[in-house]
């Protein structure tokens, strides 16, 4: 009954936000403006995502929905993400601003798991997109459609309801009117969850708010490849790691068939990304630099995805705990195995 109020809410809010909220005026702050031109796809191939969200403070082993009010990181350090970034030789940075928790990463309207009630009263966001401009990145974010908060489960499939799409477009709203610097949008397992017409709907909204913005799709015309430092994409105590020799080879696939590629890492729970990531990315600098002679043995390409076991005691936890449904657990659990 509260999910179902608080999706009705939202339906309302939407309604309010198309009709009253005004575009901020070009010229105004560097975090909000929207005077950087729209991106070429070619200047997109090479980008750094950050994964940062109230996962990153869960204890080990914990899953579910940790409370907002953990989010609390120590020592934020929004501008060495980027820096992070410019150092490893990208032209573009990812922020993902609601990843599969449902946790939103801004103020968001009528909306109770978001930054707005965490103890974090820094707009990360608007420093990000200031950080970008600053270090002449290109800005970007990505936005998860699966979202155990608004659907109680993480679903991988299947149509998204109207009370929750709703809210996607709601928040597609807030984020292309708050930060019209925004000049990427990523939408997470869009073509898994989103019908034709419910991406159309959400790219229309973009482009009209924010023109400029070019949008970056994994299943709708893919023309996107990802990869990951951390085998769990978020940062947990003594998580393992992938090394840039695993990870080139995806890489170089996506270069060949004209894919931007986005290697992603995870801050820790102080707010800054550890020194063992950086490593990762300084290393893939060198690798795409100087590529190894034609006819070198390849590694294993493992990137992007735990172990094997780790995923597999993942999955059983959030089956266990109700976040996925017997479908949704079969299908990963097959392509876990299928995978060996």
């Amino acid at each position: 009954m509260k999910t179902m109020l608080r999706l009705l809410l939202g339906s309302f809010t939407l309604l309010c936000l198309q009709a009253a909220m005004p575009i901020p005026a070009a010229g105004a702050d560097a975090t909000t403006t929207a005077d950087s031109a729209k991106p070429d796809l070619s200047s997109l191939k090479y980008g750094l995502a950050i994964h940062f969200g109230t996962a990153t403070f869960a204890d080990p082993g914990e899953q579910g929905t940790i409370p907002a009010e953990r989010f609390a990181p120590t020592a934020l350090d929004v501008k060495s993400w980027v820096h992070a970034a410019k150092e490893a030789g990208m032209t573009f940075a990812m922020l993902i601003v609601k990843h599969e928790s449902g946790f939103c990463l801004w103020n968001s309207a009528d909306y109770d798991y978001d930054i707005a009630h965490s103890p974090v009263k820094t707009d990360i966001i608007g420093d990000f997109i200031a950080a970008c401009n600053a270090e002449g990145i290109v800005p970007g974010v990505q936005y998860s459609i699966p979202d155990a908060y608004n659907e109680g489960v993480i679903r991988r499939k299947g149509p998204v309801p109207p009370p929750y799409f709703s809210v996607i477009k709601r928040h597609v709203t807030e984020l292309h009117t708050m930060y019209p610097g925004i000049r990427v949008q990523i939408f997470d397992d869009d073509g898994l969850r989103l019908t034709p017409a419910q991406y159309h709907e959400l790219c229309q909204i973009i482009q009209q708010l924010n023109p400029q913005c070019v949008i970056l799709n994994h299943n709708y015309e893919p023309r996107h490849v990802s990869a990951t430092v951390i085998k769990s994409w978020m940062w947990r105590p003594n998580a393992q790691l992938n090394t840039a020799d695993q990870l080139i080879q995806r890489y170089n696939q996506s270069q060949m068939t004209g894919r931007s590629f986005t290697l992603s890492v995870g801050p820790d729970s102080t707010g800054t990304i550890p020194a063992s990531q950086i490593a990762v990315l300084m290393d893939m600098k060198n690798l795409i630099a100087n590529p190894p002679p034609a006819g070198s043995p390849a590694p294993a390409d493992n990137s992007a995805k735990p172990d094997a076991a780790e995923r597999l005691k993942q999955l059983k936890s959030l089956y266990d705990q109700g976040l996925i449904n017997k479908d949704d657990y079969d299908k990963k659990v097959k392509e876990v195995m299928d995978s060996l």
